[in-house]
């Protein structure tokens, strides 16, 4: 039950939508929603926010206000890293984006973070398109690891407490957080003629002469068992993950229905393998979502074609999206999937690190920071992807496994939704040594740190205390 709390904000009309936008996604967790108001209606009690804090009554929160804050985001600019402050809160040291001589402004802090800013106005991208990590202001600032956001959440309910303002931090299904494994299924088969090509040729002729001759007998014994073992090893490691999961929830599970380059790799969908495996999957009420391809982040046609084939495959319209290889285009992307049918997103993750993309682990609206207004469209937030962890962070099995569970105590910590994306390809230990025991060892341990496991679309109906 989300109850009003009057707000009052005093600020220019550009940046007023910037503001509200930022108190909602703030207060909701707590269990209010803002009533938009004058200052006239706060009768001793709310927020006030603005250029004019002078003369209220003295029951209402006064939150900061850096007036530069319109100046800046009018004229879209870069954060400058040297007028960032920091603050401590409990075992953390945190950024603040924007502050005044009369304190630390949440408000804009917050949407800078949520909204995506510094994806909005920094050109860098990749090969690929993306924003990289390398460009971010969690990699300058070595912050991923920090859910920014939640920090300034909780030093607003400080306030809120303070001024005896209830908030509802209510428990999820009887649980304090939610853990939600995902599952990207970029391949149906291993054994392809590229593949085959690349682990018998490439890799053994070519990618291993730093390794020892008995490291390179062993693989190539475990390649020959591999090659003449019953079934095919992605097959066989998507079951295994459902009937793992299945132990202690659900999750959901991202299918693609679309190639259109080489980075996609076209799978079959009217083969016996693939109806049954969508039964299986939907009979322990776990969730399909649209794994879309690898072009269909910015093309509104090929989304639309995507999501009518799996929705045709699995009987209904499917609510949650990811976006291959992590595309995202700040610009396009939300406005594409939201006009598309999606209400759920899950992409927002560093391909290149785990971490806290923007600053938060809980599910959060999108903004357009474009035309400067709220997309119908829930983020939650990616914090941990198994190739992030071991092909780039270059982890180990026991550090991945250490450090995933260091970001999660954060999730648990703040009441918020911990989502890990693994990969099918997980079934030939060969290529990916590791990341079986990485995937089982989390969900054990989520399940006993007593975490909630869903879908995406279960967590956010949780979340929200309503269907979508």
């Amino acid at each position: 039950m989300i109850k009003e709390l009057k707000v009052c904000l005093e600020v220019g009309k550009n940046y007023q939508p910037k503001a509200q936008y930022s108190i909602s996604m703030l207060l909701r967790p707590l269990g209010l929603g803002p009533k938009f108001c004058c200052r006239n209606d706060l009768n001793n009690h709310g927020l006030y926010y603005g250029h004019h804090p002078e003369g209220l009554d003295a029951g209402v929160i006064i939150l900061s206000f850096a007036s530069e804050v319109e100046d800046f985001f009018e004229a879209r600019q870069e954060i400058d890293i040297k007028l960032i402050k920091w603050n401590h809160y409990e075992d953390f040291d945190y950024p603040i984006v924007f502050s005044s001589e009369k304190g630390d402004d949440l408000i804009a802090s917050t949407f800078f973070w949520l909204s995506g800013w510094q994806e909005f106005t920094v050109r860098a991208r990749d090969r690929h398109g993306r924003f990289p990590y390398h460009a971010s202001l969690q990699s300058s600032l070595n912050i991923a690891h920090i859910p920014v956001v939640d920090i300034h959440r909780a030093v607003l309910q400080e306030q809120l407490s303070s001024s005896k303002i209830p908030v509802n931090s209510k428990p999820l299904n009887g649980n304090h957080w939610i853990f939600c494994p995902t599952i990207d299924v970029d391949y149906l088969k291993h054994w392809r003629l590229g593949m085959m090509f690349r682990e018998k040729v490439e890799y053994f002729l070519f990618n291993n002469r730093n390794v020892t001759i008995l490291e390179r007998c062993c693989r190539y014994f475990q390649f020959i068992k591999s090659y003449f073992t019953p079934g095919d090893a992605f097959q066989k490691a998507l079951s295994q993950m459902h009937k793992y999961i299945r132990r202690y929830g659900c999750a959901t599970v991202f299918l693609k229905t679309g190639a259109h380059g080489p980075n996609d790799v076209h799978y079959q969908l009217d083969q016996s393998y693939v109806h049954k495996m969508v039964r299986d999957l939907k009979s322990d009420h776990f969730e399909i979502g649209l794994h879309s391809s690898y072009h269909a982040y910015d093309h509104p046609e090929y989304l639309r074609t995507e999501r009518k084939r799996l929705t045709n495959l699995i009987g209904d319209a499917p609510s949650s999206v990811r976006n291959h290889y992590l595309r995202y285009a700040p610009i396009i992307t939300a406005p594409l999937q939201s006009g598309a049918g999606f209400r759920i997103d899950a992409t927002l993750g560093f391909a290149e690190s785990a971490g806290f993309r923007n600053g938060t682990c809980m599910p959060f609206l999108k903004f357009d920071c474009l035309n400067n207004k709220v997309i119908d469209l829930w983020e939650l937030p990616l914090i941990i992807m198994d190739g992030a962890l071991f092909n780039r962070q270059k982890f180990s099995p026991d550090e991945a496994v250490s450090y995933s569970q260091d970001l999660l105590l954060q999730c648990k910590k703040f009441g918020g939704t911990g989502v890990v994306l693994w990969h099918n390809v997980m079934g030939e230990e060969m290529d990916y040594y590791g990341w079986n025991n990485h995937f089982e060892q989390l969900i054990e341990w989520a399940h006993q740190q007593g975490a909630h496991i869903d879908s995406l679309k279960g967590a956010l109906e949780t979340w929200l205390g309503h269907r979508i």
